[in-house]
């Protein structure tokens, strides 16, 4: 019987803390209720792979002719994730993301990747906080973001 009282003791204090239920996974669509479901090319053999050595951070891949997101998905900090099949077209990566006062941040790629027909291979993005970095991106609103 103690170890049972102990075994929900302990449940209740888990399920007291965020960290237990409320963390999302690499890879996880926390917003496939506000973007169109995915668009994939299994024709073609493309990535785009995010290195995320920062933060936890939602990226989201939009189509620069039509200007929707064909894909996204939240990648936990130090954590890789690879987006697949991207069909052909030009694409840009939007950033969302919580600093450590709470306030979210949205960005946007200021350059754009292109994927041809029959192309094989890809992208990859490192996402790492530099003084001097080689990507730039420029503020977006949070409508923008989910556009």
């Amino acid at each position: 019987m103690k170890t049972i009282i102990k075994f929900f003791t302990l449940a209740l204090i888990c399920l007291a803390t965020t960290n237990c239920y409320a963390q999302y996974y690499t890879g996880q669509k926390v917003f496939k209720d506000r973007f169109p479901s995915e668009t994939k090319d299994y024709n073609q053999d493309t990535y785009l792979k995010i290195e995320n050595d920062g933060g936890d951070i939602i990226v989201a891949i939009e189509n620069t002719r039509t200007g929707r997101v064909i894909q996204h998905a939240y990648i936990t900090s130090r954590d890789t994730y690879e987006f697949k099949y991207i069909p052909v077209g030009s694409f840009v990566c939007k950033y969302m993301w919580t600093d450590n006062n709470g306030r979210k941040h949205f960005q946007k790629d200021n350059s754009t990747m292109n994927y041809g027909v029959d192309e094989v291979g890809g992208y990859v993005i490192t996402l790492k906080e530099t003084q001097f970095g080689n990507l730039s991106q420029s503020d977006i609103s949070e409508n923008e973001f989910f556009d």
